[in-house]
């Protein structure tokens, strides 16, 4: 293929041999241009690193043999010692076994005054099971970071911020020895703990590993986490960070936007392959009003893309911002004929949807629901309507609109390979891309924002921002005309003849 100029740019750069990074907007022939930049450094060996097994075979076979593709977490396997490796084998044990092991004790915590649910919601009981989860949780925040050691801020993080902040200060440092033992028998050759595979994979950074290369592709290098950001600037190879700093969705889990921090040099892939000029005007509008971009991204002139109404009956796609509002709108659609496929985590809700069936029927449910703190459903429903911003309302109001059973049932189904068309989240939605989509009403932003204040956070900006560039042909915003209106999309910035949506 030819590359473009843009495409030139980035290969350019890559044959200088220094570390640099490349920006490719939505659909903008990012796997494209890493194969070019991997053809045109033929004479060197490179190694090109991606987050999943499934990803790095795919890649590698769109790859020249000058290019291993590989994750993380195969090149840590393949470098450390198999007694470690061995403990993979070791049977799990279970929360109340590792609360015994490590002598965890029960603690009766006050809940911070934004957190209480009610009267009777003063304190909430902290048990010995919930300590050895809280204590694995913190084990892996320091094994996704950069630090040698496990830290007081990394357990601190994994206990819930339902807490007083002054006990969950005093809780972490109670949990922090534990979590040193902890750690401390995954090193041991002996030890019973079972590994998983971030253990393995911090003992490989942590031992200053070399990547045989002369040069790293790192793709989606804006989700990266602290530790492979570590490893990789330790490197003598080149390192060439690909990725999309507006894409970036995962800060709540560790990630650090490498696009973004990094001050390496950078070229950019702002021609998008995926869709036309109206639907990257939208996204511009986001880019620019939001997230402060200066670069537009560009459609491609020769697809004929619209903003504009979609029928439910012939989308391809529906992407909701939360599980519940996407769960809702399947039981809708098949109410309509539809045969709708659910692509999302369906465990989580499912769980939920048994608690609040609890607390209809007055059980008491575990700590740590969403539902901790309710006697009753009728406090569920005034706390819901009472309390602004809160994040139960979309579920609580999906399960009083269409009940428990109804619920259960459409997750039961949701995995069905016959479907023609998709539900998902827009955090589930990355990577894929559609024909005809309908973005959901249910993104937060500030419907009274003041002046000079923006309506969206840059977090929820990138996930509108990659939500809305998930359509190639077609793309429904209707249900967020006032939050696209409030960010400057109307029919007074877009040329004549384009089809609009919003008023």
């Amino acid at each position: 293929m030819n590359p473009t100029m843009e495409q030139r740019h980035a290969i350019d750069m890559a044959i200088q041999g220094q570390s640099c990074k490349v920006t490719a907007y939505a659909g903008a022939g990012k796997t494209s241009t890493l194969k070019l930049i991997g053809n045109a450094k033929y004479n060197q060996h490179g190694m090109y690193l991606a987050f999943n097994k499934a990803i790095a075979t795919e890649a590698q076979s769109k790859f020249n043999h000058n290019v291993k593709c590989k994750t993380f977490h195969s090149l840590a396997y393949n470098s450390v010692p198999r007694w470690l490796t061995n403990k993979l084998k070791n049977r799990r044990l279970m929360s109340n076994q590792l609360a015994y092991r490590h002598n965890l004790e029960n603690y009766h915590v006050p809940v911070a005054l934004v957190k209480q649910r009610g009267e009777d919601d003063k304190k909430r009981l902290f048990n010995s099971k919930h300590m050895a989860n809280a204590m694995l949780n913190a084990v892996g925040y320091f094994c996704r970071s950069n630090h040698n050691e496990i830290q007081l801020a990394h357990v601190y993080a994994a206990l819930p911020d339902w807490m007083d902040d002054t006990y969950r200060a005093e809780l972490a440092n109670v949990l922090l020895p534990k979590a040193y033992d902890y750690w401390g028998d995954i090193l041991n050759p002996t030890g019973v703990n079972k590994l998983e595979h971030d253990h393995y994979l911090k003992y490989w950074a942590l031992s200053n590993p070399v990547i045989n290369s002369d040069f790293i592709l790192f793709d989606e290098a804006q989700d990266a986490d602290p530790i492979m950001l570590n490893v990789l600037s330790k490197q003598q190879a080149q390192v060439i960070y690909v990725g999309d700093r507006h894409q970036q969705i995962y800060a709540f889990r560790g990630a650090v936007n490498a696009m973004q921090s990094l001050e390496n040099a950078e070229t950019r892939l702002s021609q998008s392959f995926r869709f036309g000029e109206n639907i990257a005007d939208l996204a511009n509008k986001i880019l620019f009003n939001v997230l402060d971009e200066t670069i537009p991204l560009r459609g491609f002139e020769q697809i004929n893309s619209s903003v504009g109404d979609v029928s439910d009956v012939i989308a391809d796609a529906f992407i909701y911002r939360t599980n519940a509002a996407a769960l809702s709108n399947m039981v809708e659609l098949v109410k309509i004929g539809r045969e709708p496929r659910l692509e999302f985590d369906t465990t989580s809700l499912l769980k939920n949807i048994e608690d609040a069936k609890k607390v209809k029927n007055g059980v008491k449910v575990h700590d740590g629901s969403v539902f901790e703190g309710f006697s009753n459903w009728e406090e569920v429903i005034e706390y819901t309507e009472e309390v602004s911003g809160n994040d139960l309302k979309p579920l609580v109001s999906l399960i009083n609109t269409v009940g428990e059973a109804a619920l259960i049932e459409a997750l039961m189904k949701s995995n069905s390979s016959d479907f023609d068309c998709v539900v998902t989240t827009a955090h589930k939605s990355k990577g894929l891309e559609f024909n005809k989509v309908k973005l959901g009403g249910d993104f937060f932003y500030k419907e009274a924002a003041a002046p000079g204040e923006k309506v969206l956070s840059e977090d929820e900006a990138r996930l509108l921002y990659v939500a809305a560039t998930r359509a190639k042909k077609e793309l429904d915003i209707s249900a967020l005309n006032p939050l696209f209106k409030a960010i400057g999309y109307s029919t007074k910035t877009q040329p004549e003849g384009r089809e609009l949506c919003v008023q």
